[in-house]
């Protein structure tokens, strides 16, 4: 038997196309009928096309007989003390990801962190995924994707106009610059209207700064043009030896290779670029401050502090309060804004870095 198309592989342009060719849907009425299910799978939230009403019941026998809605399993769930609530996922090939809720000082409020691989193979010394795999597993599809938003949506009962889930971030486990394809799709689907409506400014994509091409140009200013959301530079070291000590990938992408690619991102969405910053007793000196304003100075962006958690790597060990506080004023001292982010649901395992699953590399 023919595998089904899983819906949310599809962005609204693709799927446009799979009910002409593949449903037999007048060309004319392709538009129409994806409005249709979009507007019934991302707001209504159904669960079988067999719910949909405005369908007759042979189109939505064909629509049913070859699509799915198949999403990953949450395996466990675990809540921290300070209202952080962590899903282990279990995917179709029994391998695992981990995704994360972060909600607001009022609980009233989430940010949900997705995440995009099966494992990672940039080697960053900080980050616990990186540490524990050494690898590439795997790229989540699209649908592995924004079915982590469905997931967390349904936990929380999201479904009303008001969203609780209110911002996207994809810093979860891997590199979405290393998964570009899927990871558009996704983020088609999360800011069109007929979706999950999010806006531009909800969505924040992150980069260690892969200058990978795109359709023959650099991969960040093909995102520019083809994401259109936040861009989050994980920088956290503005000496290049150092930098390349934490972060292996900067030898070969460079950090004033990626500047050029930085400014054009800026100039084409208008957005700072959000420089992420672990926070280390050995890269809050005065020299890591004073070449961090230089760069500063060329793109336009925004410094986020990020509290360390050590779990990840005990050679490491986090700054103190002190130490992040004078870092910061310098940089708010030569104008910019610099903004200290301390770990959320550091008991289980769900802080920035944190994320890891042996399970999931081992099947």
């Amino acid at each position: 038997m023919k595998q089904k198309q899983n819906f949310y592989d599809l962005n609204f342009d693709q799927l446009k196309a799979f009910l002409v060719e593949s449903i037999g849907v007048d060309p004319k009425k392709a538009k129409m009928r994806s409005q249709q299910l979009f507007n019934a799978v991302y707001k209504k939230n159904i669960k079988s096309f067999n719910e949909l009403t405005t369908f007759s019941a042979d189109l939505k026998k064909k629509i049913e007989h070859l699509t799915s809605l198949e999403k990953p399993k949450i395996v466990d769930i675990q809540k921290s003390k300070d209202g952080t609530i962590k899903f282990l996922l279990e995917l179709k090939d029994k391998r695992n990801v981990e995704t994360v809720l972060i909600p607001d000082k009022s609980h009233s409020r989430y940010t949900i962190c997705l995440s995009v691989s099966v494992g990672c193979y940039l080697s960053c010394k900080f980050c616990a995924t990186a540490q524990i795999s050494k690898k590439l597993v795997r790229n989540l599809t699209p649908s592995e994707i924004i079915s982590q938003i469905i997931l967390c949506k349904d936990y929380i009962d999201d479904w009303s106009s008001q969203k609780k889930i209110t911002n996207q971030v994809l810093m979860g486990e891997g590199s979405p610059f290393l998964n570009l394809d899927n990871v558009k799709i996704a983020i088609d689907n999360s800011k069109n209207k007929d979706g999950l409506e999010y806006g531009r400014t909800r969505i924040t994509i992150s980069t260690v700064g892969v200058g990978l091409k795109k359709d023959n140009i650099d991969a960040i200013e093909w995102a520019a043009k083809e994401l259109d959301v936040y861009l989050a530079w994980s920088l956290h070291s503005s000496i290049p030896k150092h930098r390349s000590e934490l972060m292996p990938i900067n030898d070969k992408y460079s950090i004033d290779s990626l500047i050029p690619q930085l400014k054009k991102y800026y100039e084409k969405t208008k957005l700072p670029i959000f420089i992420e910053w672990i926070c280390l007793e050995e890269n809050l000196s005065e020299e890591h401050a004073k070449k961090l304003i230089k760069i500063m100075k060329k793109v336009p962006s925004k410094l986020n502090l990020i509290e360390f958690n050590p779990l990840s790597n005990q050679d490491y060990k986090a700054a103190s309060q002190k130490n992040i506080d004078k870092f910061s004023k310098t940089i708010q001292d030569a104008g910019f804004l610099s903004l200290f982010r301390r770990s959320r649901g550091r008991d289980i395992n769900a802080s920035c870095g944190s994320l890891a699953n042996k399970k999931a590399l081992n099947n």
